[in-house]
């Protein structure tokens, strides 16, 4: 969420960097909202864009697409879209815990 203020604010800032430069007044920062999307689960997400709310599987494929228009470079896109349809085949989550297993020490609890 925090990524397109981020965005906007550099670009305001570099503009900025080279109006001072060039001796001209600076621009104020104006954030243009440019909506938020999510994935819920499985074939499941929402997007709430600026006149336009949705939900469900085409919300999905929106966000989906969207991710991988911004993508730099088609093997990037490639790699990222081969993934995530290994995963969703394979019923697989990118995220996963890493846990030791526990193993008791017995030799605490001798005399």
């Amino acid at each position: 969420m925090m990524a397109q203020p981020a965005i906007q604010q550099g670009r305001n800032l570099g503009d900025n960097l080279i109006r001072l430069l060039n001796g001209k007044a600076l621009q104020p920062f104006i954030y243009k909202d440019k909506g938020s999307m999510a994935t819920v689960g499985r074939n499941k997400a929402v997007c709430d864009l600026k006149n336009i709310r949705f939900q469900g599987v085409f919300a999905w494929f929106v966000w989906m697409f969207v991710h991988l228009f911004f993508l730099i470079g088609f093997r990037n896109r490639v790699v990222v879209f081969v993934n995530w349809v290994y995963n969703y085949i394979r019923f697989d989550r990118e995220a996963r815990l890493i846990i030791r297993p526990f193993k008791r020490n017995y030799d605490q609890f001798r005399d």
